[in-house]
């Protein structure tokens, strides 16, 4: 049971590379599927403003 779990850690390092907002992965093995479910949360408030860019460059 260690090395799934130890293998899908490794697909959700790699699946919060991509630019998603629900994510599912499910893994069939012989005698069990293994399954990953993540949904991001949308940030909460304002964005700052963008800093201006240094002017005499």
């Amino acid at each position: 049971m260690f090395e799934q779990q130890h293998i899908l850690k490794k697909i959700e390092q790699w699946a919060d590379r991509l630019p998603y907002q629900s994510l599912k992965i499910e893994v069939e093995l012989s005698n069990q599927t293994l399954t990953l479910a993540k949904t991001r949360q949308r940030p909460i408030g304002f964005q700052p403003p963008p800093h201006p860019r240094e002017k005499g460059r």
